[in-house]
C-alpha cells in the first residue's frame, strides 16, 4: 500500500522538505470538531474562492476546527484519469489564506488538489502554503454528503510511520 493510497492525511513534510512528520503530528490533531462546507456548486473545474468559504461556513468555524470541503467529486472517482483531474474544482490562494487565517488545524477535500489557478494544472501551490503554515491536508475523503450535522467529530487516525509524509486513513464521523 502507498502512504497516499485512497483517503490520506500529509503532513507538512509532504510538502516542505524538513516539515513535521506523520508519526511527530499528535494523535489529537485527527480526533475533534469538524464542518463541512457544501461547495457542489463549484463542479465541474470552478475556483472555490475565500467568498465561497465565507458564505457557507463562515459564520460556524471556529479557531481549531477541521475543514472538509464538499464537492461530491470522488463519487465519481474513476481511477483518477486525465478527464478526473481536470473536472475537479480547485482551491485559489483568497481560499487557502481564509482558511489559514480561520485557524484551522485540517483540510479535507473530496477532490483532485492539483488543480490550483487556472493555467497551472497539477501544481500543489495551495497545499504547499497549507503545509507551510502547519494545516494538514486530508485528500480523498468520500461519501461526505452522507454527513447530516452542521457540527460532528471527525476521527481520522493516521499509522504511526516513522519518517513518513502521509499515511492511509479511516476517517469517520460522530454525528
Amino acid at each position: 500500500m502507498r502512504l497516499h493510497a485512497g483517503s490520506h492525511v500529509d503532513a507538512p513534510e509532504h510538502n516542505v522538505r524538513g516539515g513535521t512528520q506523520i508519526h511527530q503530528l499528535p494523535l489529537e490533531l485527527f480526533i475533534g470538531e469538524a464542518i463541512v462546507a457544501d461547495l457542489r456548486d463549484k463542479m465541474p473545474a470552478k475556483a472555490i474562492t475565500e467568498s465561497d468559504l465565507d458564505k457557507t461556513i463562515g459564520a460556524r468555524v471556529k479557531r481549531g476546527d477541521r475543514v472538509l470541503l464538499r464537492t461530491d467529486h470522488n463519487n465519481a472517482y474513476d481511477g483518477g484519469s486525465d478527464t478526473w483531474m481536470k473536472t475537479s474544482p480547485y482551491l485559489t490562494i483568497g481560499a487557502t489564506e481564509w482558511l489559514i487565517e480561520k485557524g484551522v488545524v485540517i483540510v479535507g477535500y473530496d477532490f483532485y488538489h492539483g488543480n490550483d489557478e487556472p493555467g497551472s494544472p497539477r501544481v500543489f501551490h495551495n497545499s504547499r502554503t497549507l503545509s507551510e503554515n502547519g494545516i494538514i491536508t486530508m485528500p480523498y475523503l468520500k461519501n461526505l454528503d452522507r454527513i447530516t450535522s452542521e457540527r460532528f467529530t471527525l476521527i481520522a487516525l493516521p499509522l504511526n510511520i516513522v519518517g513518513a509524509e502521509a499515511s492511509p486513513v479511516r476517517a469517520v464521523v460522530l454525528l
